[in-house]
């Protein structure tokens, strides 16, 4: 439904992943949110995410337990997202899909995401 491949990582964005939120943003970021953000080239999202559906991180599965309101029109239009690996059944923010499982500790240029 949608796979991307983190190619760039912003110069804080390891400061939101301590703080339990995985910022993506396609490559085309304004500079002072990239900086928050692992950036990735824009994909097509072929579909709607959902809860139950999966996001698959480097390999890894998450089962999504929430989807925030615009996640899937910010997914599609700015490739922007929060993944929050908390396991919350009603999303915090708009813009946030809620996941369960174990948020890793660092992401690498390279990693792959997807959500299936």
């Amino acid at each position: 439904m949608y796979h991307t491949t983190i190619t760039e990582i912003g110069i804080l964005a390891s400061e939101a992943l301590a703080d339990g939120m995985l910022i993506i943003f396609d490559n085309n970021a304004p500079s002072d949110v990239g900086e928050y953000c692992f950036l990735h080239p824009h994909s097509e999202l072929k579909g709607e995410i959902k809860p139950g559906m999966t996001c698959r991180l480097n390999g890894i599965e998450y089962p999504i337990t929430a989807v925030g309101e615009v996640v899937n029109t910010n997914l599609s239009q700015l490739g922007h997202i929060t993944i929050q690996f908390n396991g919350a059944e009603l999303a915090e923010l708009p813009g946030t899909v809620h996941a369960r499982g174990v948020m890793p500790a660092e992401i690498a240029v390279g990693c792959e995401l997807s959500f299936i």
